[in-house]
């Protein structure tokens, strides 16, 4: 006889919960299913989690609500629930006394599968969305590393489900009050202003030529109601018990009578000893003020800094760790940027000032005006909160570079709670690192870059989408060569799409090409047109915000162009013999169907060509991405000549 015993004192503490083993195939042989003793502690939640298994709990003693998707229930002893595989769960004990449970889970690998394809990737995506990008800083223009982090890749989602029939608005702008622009302003011996203006059209017109859509555009500078509504938001913030008045020294340079903060202010950082501004360490991501900064000094003139006392408004961060973290576990937040964030939450969070001295930005009087930081997320749930009031409620995605994780995923989600405003914040985080050219960072001031534009016009937008998409900095930082960045035309996938669809124009007459309907069907046609729709299903799974990966996405699609091609190779005798004049209709009407797939496939990330192709098989609009594929009806007359990637052939 085994038995076994729940014992509090032999638990271990596991998925945020006690655990102790019980009975398992270890232990009995053949059992099975394995199950385990479970306590999850009054008043806290275990974690939020899926796995293959199916699972059961059986509730011993206290009561709790038990959370699977959507579904919530109330269990108490003697109850008992199953949770099917795949299924998201978690426990949440708002009562006074610890939940007991036995949880007993077993793999049933056909009732796992049953679930996904029940599931497909599509279905889970959200009717509206908003896709929010940082605004890029306009003090200068827009180099390949700029456009490799957040914006084009989130402009390739917002493509991608639009052609699903989703709504999708591609929402960013201009970072217009940062002091990075009155730091350029004071060395070009302009206005911040002018600088403003100048550099931020550019960089709105270097989006567009790259393709990316910009359906709501945040240009503080330039929008005169601007200021009253970001004062009324941090009138909601300063009304916060968690939001004071204080002095504190501050970093000051004595030559140029200057406050230092951020752009103004340079040193290395006292976590990681990186070269390092104020208020945020690139490297590390930790947060600092700039007089913290080691060998602090003006980055204005170079003299070293001083400190002075300055009162301003500060808001106490910490004071919402347990709201932050509760935020935090609901949305899906990538592992470095809940890394970092988990680590500043145990170390307690810094209190951030709000009020900047300078003349630069939203004016709170008194020679202050709002950090730019404050007011760069304080834009943010502005445009969310009317985009929600003009078109209705939407989930949010937010695209960002790892060196901006504290300011969006601590600073934001603190200030909207201030607000009132945390039905606005994002519900995915998507991440990047950093894209170098050669083995170092791109470097406007020393030159280190391949600018945008340059870019745009020596090989046009799908071939530089294409190569920023395969190259992105997802996880990791990823590197481009010069020599890379000037052959941006001769990427694998966008020689294998020429090659491709050379073809359709070396079998088509003068005046095109007319597409048949089926005839006969092979065990090859079959499978091929099976591998159409599976091969549109994977993609789709790597839209999903939360497994979002261009990098893959441009594997999948070129490994998609090679299998059509290979498929076209195979056909060629088949296609020849007269006898097979019914299965050669088929073999053809499933290649022009491949080609309209891969003009939906594509359109994320070449729309020039994708657009060609969709035109080419005379159908209207856009291309639309379907679950399951329709054939071209019989007839289709497809005009002369086939389309094909062009180099600098304009924008999409």
């Amino acid at each position: 006889m085994i038995t076994r015993a729940f014992d509090r004192s032999a638990m271990s503490w596991s998925y945020e919960m006690h655990l102790q083993p019980m009975l398992s195939a270890t232990d009995i042989e053949g059992l099975p299913f394995g199950s385990v003793f479970g306590s999850v502690p009054a008043h806290t939640v275990s974690k939020r989690h899926a796995h293959q298994d199916g699972e059961m709990f059986i509730v011993l003693a206290g009561k709790a609500v038990v959370v699977l998707g959507e579904e919530e229930r109330v269990l108490g002893p003697g109850e008992v629930v199953h949770l099917s595989p795949f299924g998201f769960h978690e426990i949440r004990n708002d009562f006074d006394e610890p939940f007991d449970i036995v949880s007993v889970f077993w793999e049933h690998i056909p009732s796992a599968v049953a679930v996904l394809e029940k599931s497909p990737p599509r279905d889970q995506l959200a009717e509206r969305s908003l896709v929010f990008c940082p605004p890029p800083t306009p003090n200068g223009g827009l180099h390949l590393g700029h456009l490799a982090g957040p914006y084009v890749r989130a402009d390739m989602l917002a493509r991608a489900l639009r052609s699903m029939g989703r709504e999708a608005r591609y929402v960013t702008g201009t970072d217009d009050h940062q002091s990075y622009v009155a730091a350029a302003a004071r060395l070009r011996g302009t206005t911040p202003a002018e600088v403003a203006t100048a550099e931020g059209d550019a960089i709105v017109a270097t989006l567009r030529s790259a393709g990316v859509t910009l359906d709501r555009l945040t240009r503080p500078a330039a929008d005169p109601g601007h200021g009253a509504r970001i004062r009324e938001l941090l009138d909601k913030v300063a009304a916060s018990p968690a939001a004071k008045e204080e002095e504190r020294p501050t970093a000051y340079c004595p030559t140029c009578a200057l406050s230092l903060h951020q752009a103004f202010a340079r040193g290395r950082c006292a976590h990681c000893d990186a070269a390092s501004d104020g208020e945020i360490c690139e490297a590390c991501g930790r947060p600092n003020e700039a007089r913290e900064l080691s060998a602090a000094h003006c980055r204005i003139c170079g003299t070293e800094a001083v400190t002075r006392t300055e009162r301003a408004l500060w808001l106490d961060l910490d004071a919402y760790a347990a709201e932050l973290r509760e935020y935090l576990r609901l949305a899906h937040t990538p592992p470095d940027l809940l890394t970092l964030v988990e680590r500043l939450l145990d170390e307690g969070l810094p209190a951030y000032r709000l009020g900047r001295t300078t003349e630069w930005g939203v004016d709170l009087g008194d020679g202050q005006a709002l950090d730019a930081w404050a007011d760069l997320a304080l834009t943010f749930l502005d445009a969310a909160r009317t985009e929600s009031e003009q078109n209705g409620p939407a989930r949010i995605a937010l695209f960002l570079g790892y060196d901006n994780s504290f300011y969006y995923a601590v600073l934001l989600p603190v200030l909207a709670f201030a607000a009132g405003l945390a039905d606005h914040l994002p519900a995915a985080f998507v991440t990047n690192q950093f894209l170098h050219l050669g083995d170092e960072k791109f470097s406007t001031s020393r030159g280190h870059a391949v600018w945008a534009d340059d870019a745009l016009a020596a090989a046009g937008p799908d071939a530089v989408r294409l190569a920023l998409l395969r190259e992105a900095p997802e996880g990791r930082v990823t590197r481009i060569t010069a020599e890379r960045a000037g052959q941006l035309t001769e990427d694998p996938l966008y020689r294998a799409a020429h090659a491709w669809l050379d073809g359709f124009a070396a079998s088509a007459g003068e005046d095109g090409a007319v597409v048949p309907g089926t005839g006969a069907w092979t065990d090859v046609h079959r499978e091929f047109y099976r591998y159409l729709n599976l091969a549109t299903r994977q993609l789709d799974g790597l839209l999903l915000p939360e497994s979002f990966s261009a990098r893959s996405y441009v594997d999948q699609l070129e490994s998609f162009v090679t299998r059509c091609a290979e498929f076209r190779a195979a056909e060629q005798a088949l296609r020849a013999t007269p006898s097979l004049a019914e299965e050669a209709r088929t073999s053809l009407a499933l290649e022009y169907l491949a080609a309209k797939v891969f003009a939906a496939l594509a359109w994320p990330i070449t729309p020039g060509l994708a657009q060609r192709v969709w035109e080419w098989l005379g159908l209207p609009g856009e291309p639309v991405r379907e679950a399951d594929w329709t054939f071209l009806p019989s007839g289709t007359r497809c005009a002369a000549p086939a389309p094909a990637p062009a180099a600098a052939s304009g924008h999409a």
